[in-house]
């Protein structure tokens, strides 16, 4: 089944084209990534496939419904964000913001009920959350916000997740637990993932399929693996790479240009 449909998606801010003729198609259950050198559009497309950057030209649909058509709340029901910079409320549990996510459920005007106490709990037990319940938001270190607003995103239970660079800030075993916490999520509950990252060697680790940008047009789209031992990655970069498999694993190493 298509999850996300992108027809031929063009986005402008002023004379700029941020977007141009992106057409992509992501099925049910799998996890897209989207890589590609500052300014590609990676940040736009997150934002075009949330709703909260409108198209030029063309559309995005989600479960065959074209996304500009739908109220906040019916967003909400079917796409979650992650964005690459939250804003996380002082003076707020953990718990509290997690269920912030239920709201897309229920409402502002309707009480907590039963299912989203039992859907929070679930969250939270899943990422490990469930001892900071009473904890103030505001208070966590990196990794444990991350996962909090993580929880928050999974706690709508849309099934479309989209991420903008989730790991940014976090060091390297907080950014591996989040992705994995992730990849658990897709593989166990069939959510569909969009994200994107900077690091081409967890991209290409834990994706299904990855898809390049540049100048905002898809340069290429295909099994991870492909993408990253591509020629044209190298390219978009303006750099050179090497990927070295360590594990059965692709390790992308920049290699410095020697003069």
């Amino acid at each position: 089944m298509t999850r996300v449909a992108l027809r031929e998606l063009t986005v402008r801010a002023g004379a700029a084209t941020l977007l141009e003729d992106v057409t992509l198609e992501l099925a049910e259950g799998q996890w897209c990534t989207v890589i590609g050198p500052n300014g590609a559009g990676k940040t736009t497309l997150i934002e075009a496939v949330a709703g909260i950057r409108a198209a030029k030209f063309g559309r995005v649909e989600i479960d065959g419904v074209e996304v500009s058509r739908l109220s906040e709340r019916e967003r909400a029901r079917l796409v979650s964000l992650v964005p690459q910079h939250p804003e996380v409320p002082m003076g707020m549990s953990v718990g509290d913001y997690v269920g912030l996510g239920r709201l897309a459920r229920r409402g502002w005007m309707r009480g907590v009920t039963s299912e989203d106490r039992r859907a929070t709990a679930s969250v939270l037990e899943r990422l490990s959350l469930d001892s900071y319940v009473e904890r103030d938001v505001a208070t966590l270190s990196g990794g444990e916000r991350q996962r909090a607003v993580l929880g928050r995103a999974l706690a709508q239970s849309t099934p479309l997740m989209v991420l903008d660079e989730p790991i940014t800030g976090l060091d390297l075993r907080h950014q591996m637990e989040l992705l994995e916490l992730l990849r658990r999520e897709v593989g166990e509950c069939g959510l569909t993932v969009l994200a994107t990252l900077h690091d081409l060697t967890l991209a290409g680790q834990f994706a299904d399929r990855l898809v390049l940008l540049d100048h905002g047009r898809v340069v290429l789209d295909g099994p991870a693996r492909e993408v990253v031992r591509s020629p044209e990655l190298a390219a978009c970069y303006a750099m050179d790479l090497r990927v070295v498999e360590i594990d059965g694993a692709d390790v992308v190493v920049p290699v410095r240009r020697r003069v």
